[in-house]
């Protein structure tokens, strides 16, 4: 049997099959949306908690100046006490003088004789913090001392040492002298009897 049709129609001719299609693009579309909506939302959680970190900080940067402003009035307000002011004034004079008659005495030391010698050590014996010298005068068995004291009664308590000590025991002294200047400690002088005073 002989055919009375030829099919002329190619496959190439038909329309190319559709990979993306409506409903997958749609799919990608709201995907995509919804990681837009999550990073957009993370990104304002994000900046919420910045700018409530920031007001935090800035409150309690405002408490710090506050309490800073607040010893500094009361570091201004405060005043010596004049009291220890004066106690402190007083008892560097009285170093600066031990320190003087520390100086002195290790002039002297170098200075005088043999003679000297057991009389600075027994004064060395009866020394304390009350009582100091910054003048000795030494003249055979005539002593002359210059010194101060912090309260008028250590002097006698003083005197009554030195006349236990070896080279002064038994001496006594004929005159003391005592004067307190404005701020300054009591000054005294005590002087031993001459051998002509002795005699009479």
């Amino acid at each position: 049997m002989i055919k009375s049709r030829v099919n002329l129609y190619s496959a190439a001719l038909l329309p190319p099959k559709q990979s993306l299609t409506f409903a997958t693009l749609m799919s990608y579309t709201a995907g995509l949306l919804f990681v837009c909506g999550a990073v957009a939302g993370f990104s304002y959680w994000q900046l919420t908690e910045s700018v409530q970190a920031l007001s935090q900080a800035s409150a309690l940067k405002q408490q710090y100046d506050q309490q800073k402003a607040d010893l500094e009035t009361q570091i201004a307000n405060r005043k010596p006490d004049p009291d220890l002011v004066a106690r402190v004034t007083l008892e560097s004079q009285q170093l600066e003088l031990k320190q003087l008659l520390l100086g002195e005495l290790a002039l002297r030391s170098s200075l005088t004789s043999r003679g000297f010698a057991p009389v600075l050590k027994d004064l060395a014996m009866v020394s304390d913090a009350s009582v100091w010298l910054n003048h000795i005068v030494i003249n055979e068995q005539h002593f002359m001392f210059e010194g101060f004291a912090d309260h008028p009664q250590n002097i006698p308590l003083w005197v009554s040492k030195l006349k236990t000590t070896q080279t002064l025991k038994g001496q006594a002294f004929s005159s003391m002298t005592m004067d307190r200047g404005e701020d300054k400690p009591l000054a005294f002088t005590l002087t031993s009897e001459t051998p002509e005073e002795s005699a009479r």
